[in-house]
């Protein structure tokens, strides 16, 4: 019998600690990504909104207090084509602070034409949003606002407008922040404005190609407009995620343009760039299984890792596809289906899908579509997540039982690390049912078992005071640009490693510290 004396018995005491810290209690010896799958989704609620008018695609945000912001394009079909047509289209906002809905309120002034809206947030809880409008140059102008999440609910505290496009054909966009910089993305006639059909030999002069943007100094002046892939087809639906290292992934569909109507979708195209916009990669092109492939969207682990996910409009291949590569895009695997979902019927040529990452590197999907097993007479709004390796079961976050309201559009978020918050909108009966049939905003919140991550925000910068916009039309100024020398001599920010960063680098060592310190304490106690 072994007899110890001493500091043998405290050696032996942390000896069972780590052996108990490292097989029980402590961090798992895998990655994170080695985490469980499994999210618990709340009960979907309907955002309070005008119930005689259309109130559709919605998009969402996460402030530093877990409050969510909502903006939605509000259209009003009983005064389109009559006088007062110029009322027909507004951008609303409202906000959850976890107990109720704020009053819905208008914060872009109406105008006759369609309005498509995006929002975004930085740290110190400044909230950025573009919105479409009919520019007083003509055409349809991208503009950027920003204004502070406390009094975001009035249109009088947001910045006056930037025109951020410069050839007036833009439809749809999308914004994101990273550390200081905002990042936009969106579609733009791929014919400079001085150009006429005349001179340009194009089989669709006026279609869109995607074009980037971003701003290091809270919107006062943007970086020169990027063509990212310039065609001689419409470019639409463009979607970006910017990942925990700052890169920044752009996916969108290749073939059909929106405003013009030319053409029908062909492909996806995705790209990126790892030096904050300065430079891009080759356009990735997805044609898989045929040339018909539309709803392009992209998700990043932050790690390297990328997934594409997409559905074509043939009958003949009605799955959900998606592209894994775990080296930033070098390669790929093959392309598979999601499993035990087929995607909706192609008549809606508005729908996206959306992803998002939790601080597990686990990323989060959202898709419509039918569920075998789950038989219903419209499709469902569903949630899968990618665990390094294979995706989940589908999880159902919206159906609706008595087979008349059809999700759309749906957006994601993650906020404090595990906390999901989505929005989407429904509409009864296919995309093009009558136009009587109202339409309904959603919101819908889920936890994963990520861990959690509190931030603080970092002190407001100085917003310039708001100028009062007319309600009848918008004042703007084109945003200034930089030149190509100032943005590649522009510097980029660095992420910071701040304290809740280090608590995690931390505890991510605990178990290589522990197998250390088992080793020192074998030989103590021979010794």
């Amino acid at each position: 019998m072994i007899r110890l004396i001493g500091n043998q018995k405290v050696y032996l005491f942390l000896l069972v600690a780590c052996l108990l810290y490292l097989g029980l209690g402590g961090v798992p010896v895998t990655s994170a990504q080695g985490r469980g799958t499994g999210v618990q989704w709340d009960a979907p609620m309907h955002i309070p909104s005008p119930e005689e008018t259309w109130s559709w695609f919605p998009d969402l945000t996460v402030d530093s207090q877990g409050r969510v912001h909502v903006i939605w394009s509000e259209t009003n079909p009983e005064v389109m084509g009559t006088k007062d047509s110029y009322l027909a289209e507004r951008v609303f906002y409202s906000m959850w602070d976890g107990n109720q809905w704020s009053a819905y309120n208008d914060i872009v002034p109406p105008q006759a034409d369609i309005i498509r809206n995006a929002i975004a947030i930085d740290n110190s809880d400044t909230l950025h949003m573009l919105f479409d409008y009919r520019s007083r140059s003509g055409g349809f102008g991208l503009f950027y606002q920003k204004a502070p999440v406390d009094d975001a609910w009035s249109a009088a505290s947001w910045s006056s407008p930037w025109l951020v496009n410069s050839r007036g054909f833009t439809y749809m966009s999308d914004i994101a922040v990273f550390e200081d910089e905002i990042h936009i993305v969106y579609d733009d006639a791929h014919v400079a404005s001085g150009d006429t059909p005349e001179t340009v030999q194009d089989e669709c002069p006026v279609c869109a190609d995607v074009f980037y943007r971003y701003s290091a100094d809270q919107g006062q002046t943007w970086s020169t407009p990027i063509d990212l892939f310039p065609t001689t087809t419409g470019s639409s639906r463009a979607q970006m995620e910017v990942d925990s290292r700052g890169t920044i992934h752009i996916a969108w569909d290749e073939g059909w343009d929106r405003l013009t109507g030319q053409g029908e979708p062909l492909y996806g195209v995705y790209v990126h760039s790892a030096d904050g916009g300065i430079t891009w990669s080759p356009p990735f092109t997805v044609t898989y299984p045929v040339t018909t492939n539309a709803q392009m969207t992209v998700g990043s682990d932050g790690q390297g890792g990328v997934m594409l996910m997409w559905r074509t409009t043939s009958q003949e291949y009605p799955g959900i596809y998606y592209l894994w590569s775990a080296d930033q895009g070098q390669t790929w695997s093959a392309p598979q289906t999601l499993p035990r979902i087929t995607a909706q019927s192609w008549t809606n040529q508005f729908d996206v899908y959306d992803m998002a990452t939790d601080s597990a590197g686990h990323i989060h999907a959202l898709v419509t579509g039918f569920v075998a097993g789950r038989e219903r007479a419209v499709p469902g709004l569903y949630h899968y997540e990618w665990d390094g390796e294979r995706w989940s079961s589908p999880t159902p976050v919206y159906e609706d039982g008595a087979g008349v309201w059809y999700p759309h559009y749906p957006h994601l978020v993650i906020a404090q690390g595990n906390q999901l918050h989505a929005t989407w909108f429904t509409r009864k009966g296919i995309w093009k049912a009558e136009v009587e049939a109202p339409h309904r905003i959603w919101y819908a919140h889920g936890q994963s078992q990520a861990p959690t991550i509190i931030t603080t925000p970092r002190p407001k910068p100085t917003i310039p005071a708001p100028t009062p916009t007319p309600v009848t039309a918008i004042q703007a100024t084109l945003a200034p640009t930089l030149s190509p020398e100032q943005v590649a001599a522009a510097p980029m920010s660095q992420p910071n490693l701040d304290e809740d960063m280090l608590l995690l680098l931390l505890l991510s060592s605990g178990p290589v510290l522990a197998v250390l310190l088992i080793i020192l304490i074998t030989r103590r106690i021979r010794t």
